[in-house]
């Protein structure tokens, strides 16, 4: 389906899209095209309402509210949904949440707790002795 639309664009919106049409080396339709297309495909539904933005980098209710997420937390969850459909093991989260930083599995457990807390306690799956994946 294809159609014409006119829009009005304040200065302000066509030198943003002008820069992006640099930025993207594009036409200005097709730059168009693409912020629009990024924004379309830029939500992952976790359930229940929740979903990810990756344009925003954040995790939203069902009331659009952003549930705020800490850094750490963040971490955790990136790497979980990035092995999405798979087991995290646990040395792997620690490190990339905490970097070099010897941190206790209670600890993780702890930051586990608290997205769940945040979110639904479905939304990460424990895998006793083995890790956590995306429970979505």
């Amino acid at each position: 389906m294809s159609s014409n639309i006119t829009i009005d664009l304040t200065k302000e919106m066509e030198r943003f899209l002008k820069s992006k049409a640099r930025e993207f080396n594009l036409p200005l339709e097709e730059t168009l095209k693409e912020i629009i297309s990024q924004q379309v495909d830029s939500r992952i539904d976790l359930g229940k309402g929740f979903y990810y933005d990756k344009v925003l980098k954040k995790v939203f209710d069902r009331k659009n509210v952003d549930v705020g997420l800490t850094k750490t937390q963040m971490n955790i969850f990136h790497t979980i949904l990035k092995s999405q459909g798979t087991i995290v093991d646990v040395e792997a989260i620690k490190k990339s949440a905490w970097k070099d930083k010897n941190t206790s599995i209670f600890t993780l457990r702890n930051m586990i707790k608290q997205i769940r807390d945040k979110t639904y306690y479905g939304l990460i799956k424990s895998h006793s002795s083995r890790g956590y994946s995306a429970g979505f």
